[in-house]
């Protein structure tokens, strides 16, 4: 018996030292491995990077810049069955243990030593520790730094406050990071509209996002969903009918409406211009901060209504090119999962359909369920009958806002709207084509297209500048210039023969857009000199005698800002897309300054805008402002074979650029020109506009005088039309004249009367060249 005493006693001894020696060991494991842990107390007040926001003038969100596309929620505002569904999916025993399961290890590491499959023993407090503390790095070390944290973390910052770090950092595909944000990419819902199933979904993909994607690999997303569902039911937290009710319900995604780092919007073409301003002016250092606040000068309601004029203009041109025929045909009955019946890369604004039978009307089923009828008004502007245009099979497209459908068609017509502040730089508007998810090819700032007529007030300002008014004569009759040893000589001329010899004013040139009185001016002044004036208006270019006419090419963005110098007194004003940069906590890190600079004299600036205010009233943009009834000014284009067409009109705080032709370059139609296309785009954004607007007239400059003149002759009289002149204008000291005669009072000084257009007369408004 004492031997036996003694075994046990000595067996008793060497397990108390054993035990002893291990604790003594895990003790200098714990101290060794906990000196340099990080600081998990900053989660306390930790906030997930939800990237740099740009926003619109009003304040309004247009979009977040980052790398990880977030919406963070507080743990309140997340609905306890999307924490539920989580808690199953990832960590069962959440809520009971303090941070490292260690049933859940022990099962990992017997399966792994059997070499059978088990889930991973990291709990969701451990995963936390891992993703923004310790690292993802394969170690022994790493994983016991990782325990050792999680169970500090649990013990300060208590379950909710890592549980909300968690759903707000957790990476579930697509670029979207956190329950919120993929709730929208997937969905297209905010958290409380999710159902159990959805739910469940994003529950299950933490594990893969990529295996378990519903876009990618939808088969296996639907397993992995219902495992999380059986999950919960087993856990408790739903029962069976409800988890089978769950399982037996298809995946049903939302239109995918979001790209990483890109937006598809049709703000995006200014989105980029402003995110690429606001870089240019941050310091390098801070150049990668994904926290930054971009307060840009864009006005949704201004965006809106560019939009939706350019649109209809773009829309209306196409429409003359004529019906190209349905995007398809299809048997009937119709297999809505067919291919074919894809919508066209942007075209959102209407709604595809298939002709099941035409008669009186047609019958285009839009879905299963749905159909409409076609009539005869729907498809007019074809100029072709209903039975002519469509027949059962066709896919088409039709437009269903306006009372009744009407057939529609991608346009193959291209164009761009630019609208700013003269005085400040600020671009309110900015559309860069009929569809940026089809093309992000911004022409309003990079298609270079030749100006046509709307470069006239350019070389006219170089005229003015050296004395010239709106009342100056210049021969409108044929001229030769010769260009020099082997070239051809250069012979301009007026569409339609509208010249007809005799002098003409600079006024009645530029409203009625005479080519030859512009070449004339042209040569009078030379190239170097017209070259000169169109770099200080910011356009630069190589100049040839036909740029007099419009032969060089711009980007509206370019001609807005010229423009801009008529209204603000003579200033080149830079486009300013940004107005502040702040921090997330709203301290001002950069506030973006107007930049200006004198460009033209101010008198030549205010007698241009005097003089283009007459194209607008009676010049070749009359018919499109005809009733406006408000102050506008500005001047149409329009190239050789009418490729290109232009209106780009202004008033003392806002300039409107807009551009149509085609991407192929084209021909539009014959008959097209700046004052049936691109002007009508401009009166539509402005009448859309409401009161945005003040449009009053830019301020005269010191120095110019009025003086009533005959509008045909430019000579004084006592009825008439007011012209700006300069003080030291000779028409200031001539007698003015009546029905052609001048008076004669005796000592008065005369001015002879001028040969004019004797086949012009006043209300004559030409088509635009």
């Amino acid at each position: 018996m004492r031997v036996v005493r003694l075994v046990l006693g000595l067996g008793l001894l060497a397990s108390v030292g054993v035990g002893a020696v291990a604790l003594a060991t895990g003790l200098a494991v714990v101290e060794n491995y906990s000196r340099d842990l990080p600081d998990h107390r900053a989660l306390a007040t930790y906030v997930p990077k939800t990237g740099s926001e740009i926003l619109a003038a009003d304040g309004s969100l247009l979009s977040k810049r980052t790398d990880q596309r977030r919406t963070f929620v507080a743990i309140g505002a997340i609905p306890p069955l999307v924490k539920q569904a989580f808690i199953s999916a990832e960590d069962r025993s959440y809520f009971t243990h303090q941070g490292v399961d260690l049933l859940a290890v022990a099962r990992a590491a017997v399966g792994h030593a059997s070499g059978a499959s088990s889930s991973g023993g990291s709990t969701i407090t451990q995963q936390v520790a891992k993703n923004l503390l310790v690292g993802n790095e394969r170690s022994v070390v790493r994983k016991v730094r990782e325990a050792l944290l999680a169970m500090r973390m649990d013990k300060d910052l208590g379950k909710e406050r890592v549980l909300e770090i968690y759903l707000n950092e957790i990476y579930l595909g697509l670029g979207a990071y956190g329950v919120a944000e993929a709730a929208q990419t997937y969905f297209g819902k905010s958290l409380d509209a999710l159902s159990l199933g959805e739910a469940a979904l994003l529950a299950g993909m933490p594990k893969a996002p990529s295996s378990y994607n519903p876009v990618r690999n939808p088969s296996r997303a639907l397993e992995r969903r219902n495992y999380v569902l059986r999950r919960m039911a087993e856990d408790g937290a739903i029962d069976v009918a409800t988890t089978s009710a769950a399982i037996g319900q298809p995946i049903r995604l939302a239109e995918r409406k979001h790209k990483e780092n890109a937006s598809d919007s049709q703000e995006g073409w200014f989105q980029d211009l402003a995110w690429k301003q606001a870089l240019a002016g941050l310091p390098s250092d801070l150049q990668s901060r994904q926290d930054i606040v971009v307060r840009t000068t864009l006005r949704p309601d201004l965006q809106t209504a560019a939009d939706t004029a350019l649109k209809a203009g773009i829309r209306r041109t196409d429409q003359i090119l004529g019906w190209r025929g349905p995007l398809a045909r299809v048997r009937l009955p119709v297999n809505w999962s067919d291919p074919e019946l894809d919508p066209p890369a942007g075209s959102s604004d209407f709604s595809l359909g298939v002709v099941e039978s035409v008669g009186a009307e047609a019958v285009v089923a839009l879905g299963p369920t749905e159909r409409v009828r076609l009539g005869a008004d729907g498809v007019r502007w074809t100029g072709r009958r209903l039975q002519d245009v469509v027949r059962a099979g066709d896919v088409i497209l039709l437009d269903l806002l306006g009372g009744r459908p009407q057939l529609a068609q991608m346009p193959e017509v291209e164009g761009a709207l630019v609208a700013l502040d003269p005085r400040s730089g600020d671009v309110l508007a900015l559309v860069g084509g009929f569809s940026r998810e089809r093309s992000q090819f911004d022409r309003a700032t990079q298609a270079r297209r030749q100006a046509g007529s709307s470069f006239k007030p350019i070389l006219y300002s170089g005229a003015l500048e050296i004395g010239f008014d709106a009342t100056s004569p210049i021969l409108d009759a044929p001229i030769v210039i010769e260009q020099g040893p082997g070239m051809i000589d250069w012979r301009p001329a007026d569409p339609q023969g509208r010249s007809r010899g005799g002098l003409v004013t600079v006024r009645r040139a530029l409203e009625q857009s005479r080519n030859i009185p512009s070449a004339r001016l042209s040569w009078t002044l030379g190239l170097q000199d017209v070259q000169d004036v169109a770099r200080r208006l910011g356009i630069s270019g190589s100049m040839t005698n036909a740029a007099a006419l419009g032969a060089i090419e711009v980007t509206p963005l370019q001609m807005a800002m010229a423009y801009g110098a008529f209204a603000n007194g003579g200033s080149l004003v830079q486009p300013r897309y940004v107005n502040e940069i702040r921090s997330r906590e709203g301290q001002l890190i950069l506030r973006e300054p107007v930049q200006a600079a004198p460009a033209i004299d101010p008198l030549a600036a205010s007698q241009m805008a005097s003089i283009l205010k007459g194209v607008v009233e009676r010049g070749t943009a009359r018919t499109a402002f005809s009733g406006f009834g408000r102050n506008f000014a500005g001047k149409t284009g329009t190239t050789n074979s009418a490729r290109d067409v232009w209106f780009v009109g202004f008033a003392a705080d806002v300039v409107v650029a807009v551009w149509i032709g085609r991407d192929d370059n084209k021909v539009l139609f014959q008959g097209a020109g700046g004052g049936r296309v691109a002007a009508p785009i401009v009166r539509d954004f402005l009448d859309h506009s409401g009161a945005s607007f003040t449009l009053k007239e830019p301020p005269v400059a010191q120095g110019l005088v009025p003086v009533l003149v005959d509008p045909t002759t430019g000579l004084p009289a006592r009825s008439g039309q007011t012209e700006l002149v300069r003080t030291d204008s000779p028409l200031l000291s001539a007698i003015p004249i009546e029905s052609g005669r001048p008076a004669t009072p005796r000592g008065a000084r005369t001015l002879p009367a001028l040969p004019v257009d004797p086949v012009t007369p006043p209300e004559f408004v030409p088509e635009e060249d």
